[in-house]
């Protein structure tokens, strides 16, 4: 059938309209603000997490809401219809759900909108808080018996992995392991251990506490304390040994040393007879210092030492000490390095023991430029030569080793002082070099001087004035062995004092080789002191380009086959 012009304009607006309709339809914009939301709640709470809000806008087109899965019933959106713009209440309620992740989605539908918007919701469930339980709450020792028995603590978890340290509040208490993780279905142990050595035994108990405090995951109770009881009740003391077994007479207060058992920090050391207890140093629990008074050391006889302890500890048995002037020799050591292995020729070396010289300190005295081999009515004898004597007192000898001595082992000292010897055994080698240290220790800084070949000025090696590369650094040895075997003056150069004008002065040959730093140091000089006995020896080096710097750069002398003692340093600057 054929349509009039008329007809035609009519369909063709109808048709512009229904396009304009669909047009319409396919431009509605949904927006919803937030656009995915998370819940998290603990499982077991007995509150439920709040709402939340989601703003849903396009214009004032009607809308429906739906929950998809519809098998999440966990999950509610209110008002279930209306027209937009819209608030949307979403509320979650996890009660009977495990722990774990759940999603889901509201789903809003809008007259005109080419789809529904889909608003994602995701509900985090969490393990309630684990509790982290500590078996015993109390533990409690009680000594003696020594060493105490260790006790355990027990650390159990009813959930997660918990994750604790654990410290002692007592210095007598120690607890092990200080750090851990707690694991479900396997418990931790904690080993306590007490040690009473420095408690003194008392009536009430000494108290003290362990403290764990969980971390990682959720607690019930973050910090506990668990207290910690010990009794120490006092033992009967035993003596093992008193040393020294000899005391001087008239040699001044003299500390000795008590071995034994049951030793607390309330231990007195006495003597049988004399009502005031020694003044007493408990050491440990088998050792303790004792000072013995002058007032009880002035004649020849015997003292009987014994230790006590409070109630219901009581006495030790006695332990018989001499009072005599018998001379002992603890040890001969070389006088800079205190190193004993050897002696050389020459060296200074200091002899210690008890007894070997006179209360009253002396240094040497010098008769026609040599230094006396008797000073104070002592005197020393090494491999039968007679020995120069630099000084005595009642503990300390320093000789010097007779040039004149053999080399090899078994070599006799032989001490007198007075009517009494005393008798040891060195062994001697060509040379046993060591440094002169700073404090006189042995070690640590050089006893060192910095030369400014400008100035003419000396200056003290040390932190305070470092030598620099390529100055001139002078030290100070002994033990670098027969070096002049010709006589300066007389027969022999045994504790010959080397005269201030003596010129040319011997020097060694070959020189020393030493290191500064690790790097190889030119050597100047190395001969006596003018002033000095032959047998100290002075050297004088150049700091090399490549020493190290700091405030302790090792310097290392070798003479011969041996050198000097480890950890004597020298303070270098750039």
């Amino acid at each position: 059938m054929l349509l009039t012009d008329k007809q035609c304009v009519g369909k063709a607006s109808l048709l512009l309209g229904v396009l304009a309709l669909a047009c319409q339809a396919q431009t509605v914009t949904v927006t919803a603000t937030p656009a995915s939301l998370t819940f998290t709640c603990q499982s077991g709470a007995a509150t439920l997490p709040a709402a939340q809000t989601v703003s849903v806008k396009a214009g004032s087109q009607a809308y429906t809401t739906a929950v998809a899965p519809n098998t999440a019933l966990w999950l509610t959106v209110s008002p279930d219809s209306g027209k937009l713009p819209a608030s949307l209440s979403i509320r979650v309620n996890p009660t009977s759900l495990a722990v774990g992740a759940y999603n889901a989605s509201v789903v809003v539908t809008v007259t005109g909108a080419a789809g529904p918007v889909n608003i994602p919701v995701t509900l985090n469930v969490t393990a309630p808080p684990s509790t982290l339980t500590v078996s015993p709450a109390t533990l409690s020792f009680a000594a003696p018996p020594t060493p105490v028995t260790t006790q355990t603590l027990t650390l159990s978890t009813n959930g997660s992995p918990i994750s604790f340290t654990a410290t002692s509040g007592a210095a007598w208490m120690t607890v092990s392991p200080g750090v851990g993780v707690v694991l479900p279905g396997f418990p931790e142990t904690l080993t306590v251990t007490v040690d009473p050595t420095n408690l003194a035994p008392q009536a009430t108990p000494y108290a003290g506490k362990i403290t764990v405090v969980a971390s990682g995951a959720a607690v019930t109770t973050k910090s506990q304390n668990i207290t910690v009881n010990l009794t120490l009740n006092s033992a009967p003391p035993t003596i093992a040994s008193v040393w020294p077994a000899t005391l001087p007479v008239d040699g001044g207060a003299q500390t000795i040393t008590v071995r034994g058992t049951n030793f607390y920090s309330a231990t007195l050391a006495k003597v049988q007879g004399v009502t005031t207890p020694l003044t007493t140093t408990v050491l440990s629990s088998t050792a303790l210092l004792a000072v013995v008074p002058a007032t009880l050391l002035t004649a020849p006889g015997s003292l009987s030492v014994l230790v006590s302890n409070p109630a219901p500890g009581g006495d030790s048995a006695t332990s018989a000490v001499a009072v005599a002037n018998t001379p002992t020799i603890f040890g001969v050591v070389n006088a800079a390095s205190y190193a004993s292995a050897t002696v050389s020729p020459g060296e200074l070396v200091t002899i210690f023991g008890t007894n070997i010289g006179p209360s009253t300190p002396a240094s040497m005295t010098i008769t026609a430029g040599y230094v006396d081999t008797t000073l104070s009515g002592v005197s020393v004898k090494v491999d039968g030569k007679d020995a120069p004597m630099v000084y005595v007192s009642a503990s300390q000898v320093t000789i010097q080793i007779p040039y004149e001595v053999a080399i090899g082992a078994g070599k006799t000292v032989v001490l007198t002082n007075g009517a009494t010897n005393a008798n040891t055994t060195v062994t001697t080698a060509a040379t046993s070099p060591g440094i002169f240290t700073a404090d006189g220790s042995g070690s640590g800084l050089a006893a060192a001087l910095n030369y400014n070949t400008t100035t003419g000025v000396y200056t003290l090696n040390g932190t305070a004035n470092p030598a620099k590369i390529g100055d001139t650094v002078l030290i100070y040895l002994t033990g670098e062995g027969d070096y002049n075997l010709t006589p300066l003056s007389g027969t022999t150069n045994t504790g010959y004092i080397i005269p201030a004008n003596l010129s040319p002065l011997p020097q060694m040959s070959p020189l020393p080789t030493v290191t500064i730093g690790g790097a190889g140091a030119t050597v100047s000089y190395a001969g006596p002191i003018p002033g000095s006995m032959l047998g100290l020896l002075q050297m004088n080096l150049v700091v090399p380009a490549g020493s190290t710097t700091g405030s302790a750069v090792p310097v290392v002398v070798t003479i011969g086959a041996n050198s000097t003692q480890a950890n004597v340093t020298l303070a270098i600057h750039q």
